[in-house]
């Protein structure tokens, strides 16, 4: 075990977490009921230093002077984080285009009682689900840390831009098999190999299980604000992250899945939050979060695309365009910004895209697609996160088209049109079936999982006074 390597990680969320704090995003007061539900704000908050920290290496490469020298990094994502501090106190909770007038467009339920389980302190059963929650996570950790890496791309892609950063303190062409893919993930591994002062592959994937650890206690903290028996919360969560058996599996290798997993979850959840309140924390995060997605994968900016045309989906079916236009627009001009820097720094040093990705659509290997994403995801291992995803929303029924769901389930449905248009456009369709499926299926799965779980929860009828007190 590298005990230096460990303390580099234990420097890196540090500061990770600190640069959170400073930039003032945070989780909503109500949510926040007990020093235990404290976690999804440190949570969050560690997601939002990375980005930050990506983004400013990125910059600093783009400008000349790389990310060599650590203090000049974390002064420049320092800046980012005022920024968005800044962006807080000048557009404070219900402004812009105002709270009272949203809520005519989105009556609340009068069966929802969730803001008021958000509130309540946690009993001992939410108590024990985040005892179990971190114990998987713990595990999972564990498992990253003593385990070598094992994933091909791992090596040939990502881990070797990695190391090239590193040893070149800047971006350099590292002649991958996929240098022109987006470089957050790799950037974040040299990052941890800079603090480490050494290059270790088995090291840099250690950064997905500190990602994914995060992401699964905010993903319990959403839960949380979305059930009214909120005790459920870190038990559904725990459960999503085993039951994706891909999204557990990525975090013990340094592949970028998770990561695009965890950003484009949490952008659409925060957005799915802005719906209901209204509340500006929730579109800053969307937008962020929208930002690292695009810079995650080759295939983050057309998944967040997704989401913002399910918010002008969603605009044509409640007939008020204001407030999704808005959203929509503030998600793709952060994701887009965040491409255009990627993109001009590849401009700038000849870095250029292959075919791979582009083509055109084979309508007539639908079939054959379809039958090998049936062989392929007919595995427990494969496809059972899925088969429970379909088999909660068939059960949920119309709940999943409820104003509280409506906007997951068009994303949902919208990444899964998009997956399998992108099979068709591929050069062998059911070869990228085969390799690719179930990391594919992973980026949105716990976003079905997650809708899939409050959906059951709707379509419950609510407990009478009798059956509360038995």
């Amino acid at each position: 075990m590298d005990l230096r390597g460990l303390g580099a990680l234990g420097t890196v969320a540090a500061e990770w977490l600190l640069l959170g704090w400073l930039s003032g995003v945070d989780w909503p007061a109500h949510a926040r009921s007990g020093a235990l539900l404290r976690a999804p704000t440190w949570a969050l908050r560690l997601l939002v230093g990375s980005v930050l920290t990506g983004l400013a290496q990125l910059v600093l490469a783009l400008l000349g002077p790389g990310f060599g020298a650590i203090p000049l990094v974390i002064a420049t994502a320092s800046v980012g984080a005022g920024a968005l501090r800044l962006g807080l106190r000048r557009a404070p909770p219900g402004s812009g285009h105002g709270a009272d007038r949203v809520d005519l467009a989105h009556r609340p339920d009068p069966a929802d009682l969730t803001d008021l389980a958000a509130k309540a302190p946690p009993d001992r059963r939410e108590l024990a689900g985040w005892l179990v929650l971190g114990l998987v996570l713990l595990v999972a950790t564990a498992r990253s840390i003593v385990v070598p890496e094992a994933g091909w791309d791992a090596f040939s892609h990502w881990g070797l831009r990695a190391q090239a950063y590193a040893l070149a303190g800047t971006i350099v062409d590292a002649h991958s098999e996929h240098e022109y893919y987006p470089p957050l993930v790799p950037l974040l591994e040299a990052w941890l190999y800079l603090h480490r002062g050494a290059v270790s592959i088995d090291l840099g994937k250690t950064i997905s299980a500190l990602l994914g650890d995060a992401f699964a206690v905010c993903l319990a903290g959403h839960l949380r604000l979305s059930l009214r028996a909120a005790w459920l919360a870190p038990w559904l969560g725990a459960a999503i992250v085993v039951g994706a058996t891909a999204l557990l599996e990525s975090f013990w290798t340094g592949q970028a899945d998770l990561a695009l997993t965890a950003y484009l979850t949490l952008a659409t959840l925060a957005l799915v939050q802005w719906q209901r309140d209204h509340r500006n924390q929730w579109l800053l995060q969307a937008a962020l979060f929208g930002a690292a997605a695009s810079l995650s994968k080759f295939e983050g900016l057309p998944r967040v695309g997704v989401v913002a045309a399910a918010l002008l989906l969603e605009a044509l079916l409640t007939r008020r365009w204001g407030p999704p236009l808005r959203a929509s627009a503030l998600l793709l001009a952060a994701a887009g910004a965040a491409s255009l820097l990627w993109t001009a720094f590849e401009a700038s040093h000849g870095i250029t895209a292959n075919a791979e990705h582009f083509g055109q659509v084979q309508l007539t290997a639908i079939g054959s697609v379809v039958v090998t994403l049936v062989a392929v995801l007919g595995g427990v291992r494969t496809g059972g996160g899925i088969l429970v995803a379909v088999l909660a929303w068939a059960v949920a029924g119309r709940c999943m088209v409820s104003t509280r769901l409506r906007l997951i389930s068009l994303v949902v449905l919208g990444e899964l049109a998009g997956t399998l248009l992108a099979f068709l456009m591929s050069a062998s369709p059911e070869i990228e079936v085969r390799t690719s499926a179930t990391r594919l299926f992973e980026q949105f799965l716990p976003l079905a999982l997650f809708a899939g779980a409050v959906g059951l929860r709707i379509s419950r009828p609510e407990p009478t006074p009798a059956e509360r007190v038995l």
